[in-house]
């Protein structure tokens, strides 16, 4: 049956009426998909402003890069959202959602108006972002929380890693912590300083070893202190 043949048959035309091909526009109402038969699967509500002020969709699940049991590329849109919709088979009441839309009122995070597109960014309703930055001889990735005060940025061009936080970092680990560097150097700088083993402490040089301090240096052992070096020399 062709689309004159549709046309023409009665049942055929009533099974098409009140279907929409096509994609249209619509306007993020509800993301709390709470439904105890089968919620939980990241839908959304929308309304249709050419339509309805009121009026919304049934249950909208949403296309993603990548969706797998419990696994894949979880972005909700928030309410207020300005998204694309489409039908299953023009079947009103089972909606897609496409993607989101920016507006004159809803705009990028970014813009390109030097029209190289250099920066890729992910930017979260509170101001935390993921950015990718390709500008030539500058390359790097920066991850940035909302205050701006705390990131990690891996700089592709000069090859090193810098974190930068505004009050403490803490490490964390069941096993061995190790810390290397081949050929480079390994520098502390701080206020204050202290290192505590609950068992054993090896500080050992292939070289020279000097302890130096402007003001006392003092050495306590309650089970005394044995100095082994045949060329001792004490000024």
């Amino acid at each position: 049956m062709n689309f004159f043949d549709l046309l023409s048959d009665p049942e055929a035309r009533e099974a098409i009426v009140g279907r929409i091909y096509g994609v249209v526009i619509g306007v993020v109402t509800n993301n709390k998909d709470a439904d105890q038969v089968s919620g939980g699967l990241g839908r959304v509500k929308v309304r249709f402003p050419w339509l309805s002020d009121k009026d919304e969709s049934a249950w909208a699940r949403i296309a993603t890069p990548m969706a797998g049991k419990e696994q894949g590329w979880y972005f909700l849109p928030e309410v207020g959202d300005e998204v694309l919709v489409a039908f299953n088979q023009g079947n009103v009441h089972d909606p897609y959602i496409l993607g989101a839309l920016w507006s004159k009122i809803d705009r990028p995070p970014v813009t390109n108006e030097d029209g190289k597109n250099n920066i890729r960014m992910i930017k979260s309703r509170s101001g935390h972002t993921i950015t990718l930055d390709d500008t030539p001889d500058q390359e790097k990735i920066t991850i940035c929380d909302k205050t701006k005060k705390n990131q990690i940025v891996i700089d592709s061009a000069k090859n090193t890693m810098t974190i930068q936080v505004d009050q403490g970092i803490r490490i964390e680990a069941k096993g061995k912590i190790e810390i290397e560097t081949s050929k480079g150097d390994v520098a502390i700088t701080c206020q204050n300083f202290s290192v505590e083993a609950q068992q054993k402490c090896q500080i050992k040089a292939a070289t020279n070893l000097n302890l130096e301090a402007n003001a006392g240096l003092g050495i306590k052992c309650l089970a005394g202190v044995k100095i082994n070096d045949g060329a001792l020399e004490v000024t």
